[in-house]
């Protein structure tokens, strides 16, 4: 498929539905085991660094996006977003399910390292047939509709998991399957080979310092959002939530930030972005704030539901920010950065905010230190003006 000049023709309905099931494995990669962590460290409680082994288990995949989906970007440019989108979903079940069947700690993170290139190589090529098939405000609209949808997803899944711990923490591992129903609808995708960019468009270069910077924002937050599906269930059973409990909680903060990027989205582009991405990060730092206090579960509740809200304002904006700065010859490396970015932050949360057992709620007070000085940084560069960059026509 080639991309012209023109608007290209709106994608069908089931086509859509394909890009936005696609768009869910991102996020069903991690939210599916976070409830069955607790109940995975008392089954290999023997083996030495168990704690960060367990957590490694969520966010090695983190790790391995970050280092690969620049390679999924260039290998779906090359042979097209289908044949890599038919790959990936393959590698995805079988790495995801792995831990089925896998008899050490070690079987189920070489598992999940698998499962990272999967994921890697959908969120990409998937990404890329996105930017083929929608422009202007219709790719925005959709974009929106896909962060709510995965959003939405992590609510379903988060409990979902947590149901299925209860049973055993191999059972969230057979959900992974799933991705095999999904061949089918892959298979009437277009391959999807955009040509090359336009002269104009590669000669004006991206302003890489700026976008830098939004990288880093964009580490920063995943670090801080990913103290959820890593520490939070930890935290959670201190205050006596059982499995299917701690999916519920969990569940509820990914729900709140759909909810917020939804009705964000009826506001999007009368605020500068900076300044809305700042107001998400302050509340998700006041929500930290009281997860980090509570005393019980219901106080803990109140503390997802307000770090959700603030969430789901956070990514939209510094995307948008991000397309502010990216000549659009440069969009797929460029987001292609932006993806490696946040995962690695993803890799990096439990290490940079661990907390030790018996002290599960520290990682929590600094994670809302952080996200408040981030807010703070935000407001004082919305100060300075950003030009947008041109529209160049694609061919």
């Amino acid at each position: 498929m080639s991309v012209s000049s023109s608007s290209p023709a709106a994608p069908d309905p089931l086509t859509r539905l394909t890009l936005l099931l696609l768009a869910a494995l991102t996020v069903m990669s991690g939210a599916t085991i976070a409830p069955a962590l607790p109940a995975m460290r008392e089954h290999f409680a023997g083996v030495p660094n168990v704690d960060l082994l367990v957590k490694l288990a969520l966010t090695i995949l983190g790790l391995v996006i970050a280092i690969t989906a620049p390679l999924g970007g260039v290998l779906a440019d090359r042979f097209g977003r289908r044949p890599v989108l038919l790959g990936s979903l393959l590698l995805y079940a079988v790495g995801g399910a792995s831990g089925l069947v896998a008899e050490s700690l070690g079987a189920v993170l070489a598992g999940r390292v698998v499962l990272g290139l999967a994921v890697a190589g959908t969120m990409t090529a998937a990404g890329a047939l996105v930017n083929d098939l929608f422009s202007g405000p219709e790719r925005g609209r959709f974009l929106s509709q896909q962060a709510a949808f995965t959003s939405f997803g992590g609510a379903v899944l988060l409990p979902l998991g947590g149901a299925l711990a209860g049973l055993s923490w191999r059972a969230p591992f057979v959900l992974y399957a799933l991705a095999l129903l999904l061949l089918p609808l892959t298979l009437r995708l277009p391959r999807g080979v955009p040509e090359p960019a336009q002269e104009a468009g590669q000669a004006q270069p991206p302003r890489w310092g700026a976008i830098a910077l939004v990288y880093g924002l964009a580490l920063g937050y995943m670090v801080v959002f990913y103290l959820m599906p890593a520490q939070g269930p930890f935290l959670l059973r201190t205050l006596g939530a059982q499995a299917a409990q701690t999916g519920l909680l969990l569940g509820t903060f990914t729900l709140m930030a759909a909810v917020s990027s939804l009705l964000y989205v009826r506001f999007a582009g009368r605020f500068d972005p900076r300044r809305a991405a700042a107001l998400g990060l302050g509340v998700v730092a006041a929500g930290w704030l009281v997860v980090s206090a509570a005393p019980n579960l219901a106080v803990a509740l109140a503390g997802l539901v307000l770090g959700g809200l603030g969430g789901g304002l956070v990514f939209p904006n510094l995307y948008t920010w991000l397309a502010d700065l990216t000549p659009p010859a440069w969009r797929g490396r460029v987001v292609a950065g932006m993806s490696s970015a946040v995962f690695l932050g993803q890799f990096l949360s439990p290490l940079l905010l661990a907390s030790p057992t018996g002290h599960e709620a520290r990682g929590y007070v600094w994670g809302a230190a952080l996200a408040a000085v981030m807010a703070a940084a935000l407001l004082v560069l919305s100060l300075r003006r950003v030009a947008p960059q041109p529209a160049v026509s694609r061919s």
